[in-house]
């Protein structure tokens, strides 16, 4: 297991790492995140088996922008909008893949949904300066703990079972992303987090 600090972080050996299948803990705006590139079937077993999650529960996926979005996803005017607005930032998304060939069973839930999100924090930037591909990303936490703030609480948890942990410090509590899904021209939150119900209904609502 390595250690990398934040801001001594050698992205080129980081994204090699990513590539070959390596699993990390990394910061993102909300909470810390635990994560690998998404074609990696044994990494993304491997982060299944460190949460005891089960495999109906599917992860995010952390996409640089919005036109890598549109390479994997089918997006209409007000997910397109939604995205423009909020992101990068803590808004989760469910959207269609295009095809599901691009993504492994695994990550795609029902209806062939995947969860979209694209993240604000500079150290998710930088990496998708180096790394053309998305990344798993789900909460550093086991399934139903709390989700952990302080990283010695990070690095206890997980220094035996990643291969990778981004060292930012403790981080503020977030009350993690806000996931929403588009049904029928309505919204649906499907959960609650730093981004508020009322924020997106008045945005939605303002929108010629």
């Amino acid at each position: 297991m390595q250690i990398v600090d934040l801001y001594k972080t050698d992205f080129a050996s980081l994204v090699d790492n990513i590539k070959r299948g390596k699993t990390l803990c990394y910061p993102t705006e909300t909470i810390y995140g635990l994560g690998c590139i998404i074609s990696n079937a044994q990494a993304i077993e491997k982060i299944y088996q460190i949460k005891s999650r089960e495999k109906e529960k599917k992860f995010s996926i952390l996409f640089k922008d919005i036109k890598m979005v549109k390479k994997f996803c089918k997006l209409n005017a007000i997910e397109k909008d939604l995205i423009m607005k909020f992101t990068p930032g803590p808004l989760s998304i469910l959207l269609k893949i295009k095809n599901t060939n691009l993504v492994l069973n695994s990550l795609i839930g029902e209806d062939s949904k995947i969860n979209c999100r694209i993240s604000s924090h500079p150290f998710v930037t930088n990496l998708f300066e180096l790394l053309d591909v998305p990344i798993v990303s789900t909460s550093a936490n086991l399934s139903r703990d709390k989700n952990i703030f302080s990283f010695k609480t990070i690095y206890s948890t997980f220094h035996n079972l990643v291969d990778i942990i981004i060292n930012a410090g403790d981080i503020k509590e977030s009350l993690g992303s806000t996931i929403v899904e588009i049904e029928n021209d309505g919204i649906k939150i499907i959960r609650e987090g730093d981004i508020k119900e009322k924020e997106i209904m008045v945005f939605l609502h303002g929108r010629n």
